[in-house]
């Protein structure tokens, strides 16, 4: 009687062998999966990237048709202000001076930017300084054809905040073209058509022509997947 109970014990579960064999499948699928994984997730964050890219072309033009210039914000936050009517979307109150009301003396609501758009993704900080970030956690980069400066980060992250901010100057105002920032071997010109020009650094992170993707087999340059407003 007790060997019945036994063998039927042993019928009606799993081994130590057939529980590491199914345990082996599950990680070498979980392997497997983890890249598509990714490879879906940077496909969707290159999308919203391209989106807000298009939303502040839009943006830009239709400042331009309401004031006859381009804007020239002193600063990530001044740029946000801008675009978003001089309202503040971390605390919701309206700024009255400064560069960004001399820009927007109208404080028309060009674009709009929200809360979660000026938080660096995954940080949980509703402090974090007032910008609008890419889905990677870098401020989108901005330049106008004013003959004044523009900028976009190089990285890397210090205290969780993008850092080496760089100048992106516009040599000459209002000749109808902003110069790119950076090399471009896959441009066959180092000049931007038209009056304004936004880009993300992409899932690097990084601009620029020195520096390789991480972890990249092909040494990938790293501006080959930014987001840009011109192609």
């Amino acid at each position: 009687m007790k060997s019945m109970k036994r063998q039927e014990l042993l019928g009606g579960g799993f081994t130590l062998v057939e529980l590491l064999v199914v345990i082996s499948i599950i990680v070498v699928l979980m392997g497997l999966l983890f890249p598509t994984i990714n490879i879906v997730k940077n496909a969707a964050n290159k999308a919203r990237a391209g989106t807000a890219i298009q939303s502040l072309c839009g943006a830009a033009k239709a400042y331009n048709n309401e004031y006859g210039k381009w804007p020239d914000p002193a600063n990530d936050q001044d740029f946000v202000l801008v675009f978003n009517g001089l309202m503040n979307p971390q605390t919701g109150q309206k700024i009255t001076t400064g560069q960004a009301a001399n820009d927007n003396p109208r404080a028309i609501q060009f674009m709009e930017i929200k809360a979660k758009d000026v938080v660096i993704p995954g940080s949980g900080n509703n402090q974090s300084p007032l910008a609008f970030y890419d889905p990677w956690s870098m401020p989108y980069a901005y330049c106008f054809d004013n003959g004044k400066k523009g900028s976009y980060y190089v990285g890397p992250f210090q205290n969780g905040v993008p850092s080496n901010m760089q100048s992106w100057t516009d040599p000459t105002a209002y000749d109808n073209q902003v110069a790119v920032p950076f090399k471009d071997d896959t441009s066959n010109s180092t000049i931007i058509p038209g009056g304004f020009a936004f880009f993300s650094d992409g899932p690097d992170t990084r601009s620029g022509t020195d520096q390789s993707d991480p972890g990249s087999k092909n040494m990938t340059k790293a501006y080959e997947d930014d987001v840009r407003s011109w192609r």
